[in-house]
């Protein structure tokens, strides 16, 4: 039987995808050092996704090492025990760091949107993240009794038993792609309550919608879990689902990092992506204000919405493009000058 190997194609894919979500969440924090304001929650929660990511990383890469992409007949055994010990750590890593790509999502609204009953419920989706987080972290972690059952079973000589891995597999997918639904439906009332024409409401929605690509992959993920549960060449078989996974956490990453990476961009290049700004907000007496033009790295008083569309000569709506602005971070936040 000839040899067949994907695990090059593994480790490009993980390296690329890997390399482009580190420059950028690399690219926010200098984003908000460039405008000056950390916003000390929301650049917190990425941090840790970095660190998770990196972790993820390393183990998945150690992985490939270790035989993933290949027939397990051509992978040596004590290569299979240690593989098999990296992907119990690399469940409870993506298990993680899913939830905080979510999170990250999740506090963006919260600088945005100053509706109190909104953020209210944004506030319990953020909250039923960790609560998927825990639940399913301690469930992968003791899913074996003993823990090292869980790699140590192979050979026979260890006693012990395990849960239905792949029906926790199936059931966490199920649960995030249920979040990822809710957390893209979540700004499309707001959204549709801005004072602004319906063409450019319907722009604001598709700007917000590049997380439904993330959602996308998780179904194609969960697909390819579907697939791996029925085999028993793991080993080249979990090669698709891993793929899918790394694809997964990285493009949800750069997602949540494109609105303060643009705004980085705009502080440094105003000539080229300077926009004229009309900002809606809520007083403290419950009316709605509308601001003339700002910098773009403004942060107002009264001010917490901004919607920000570039126009082209003679004030034409043709062709416009509309984008918010986040402009107010948390109680956190801090601004130089």
């Amino acid at each position: 039987m000839p040899v067949r190997s994907k695990t090059r194609t593994y480790k490009v894919v993980n390296i690329v995808f890997f390399g482009l979500a580190t420059a950028a969440i690399f690219g926010r924090f200098a984003a908000h050092v460039i405008v000056g304001r950390m916003q000390w929650l929301n650049d917190g929660n990425m941090g840790v996704v970095l660190a998770l990511n990196s972790v993820l990383f390393a183990t998945t890469y150690k992985m490939a090492f270790d035989g993933l992409g290949q027939d397990i007949w051509k992978v040596p055994f004590e290569h299979i025990t240690s593989m098999l010990q990296f992907f119990w750590i690399c469940e409870i890593v993506y298990f993680n760091l899913i939830g905080f790509i979510k999170i990250a999502f999740l506090l963006f609204f919260l600088q945005i949107f100053p509706d109190k009953r909104f953020r209210a419920t944004i506030w319990g989706v953020i909250i039923l993240n960790i609560a998927s987080m825990i639940a399913f972290t301690f469930a992968v972690a003791f899913i074996c009794t003993p823990v090292s059952f869980m790699w140590a079973s192979l050979d026979g000589k260890h006693q012990g038993h395990c849960g239905n891995n792949n029906a926790l597999a199936f059931s966490h997918a199920g649960v995030s792609i249920v979040l990822d639904l809710v957390t893209l439906a979540l700004p499309i009332g707001q959204i549709w309550n801005l004072q602004l024409k319906t063409k450019k409401k319907i722009g604001v929605l598709l700007m917000f919608s590049v997380g439904a690509f993330v959602t996308v992959v998780s179904i194609l993920r969960l697909r390819a879990l579907v697939s791996f549960a029925r085999t028993e060449n793991i080993t080249w078989d979990y090669l698709e689902a891993a793929l899918w996974s790394v694809i997964e956490v990285n493009v949800g990453i750069i997602c949540a990092c494109m609105p303060s990476i643009r705004l980085g961009l705009v502080h440094l290049f105003p000539t080229i992506l300077g926009s004229t700004n009309q900002s809606i907000s809520k007083t403290p007496l419950g009316g709605r204000v509308k601001g003339a033009s700002s910098r773009p790295d403004a942060i107002a008083v009264q001010t917490n919405l901004r919607v920000s569309h570039a126009r082209k000569p003679h004030d034409s709506d043709q062709g416009s493009f509309v984008q918010l602005v986040e402009i107010n971070g948390y109680e956190d936040s801090t601004k130089t000058n």
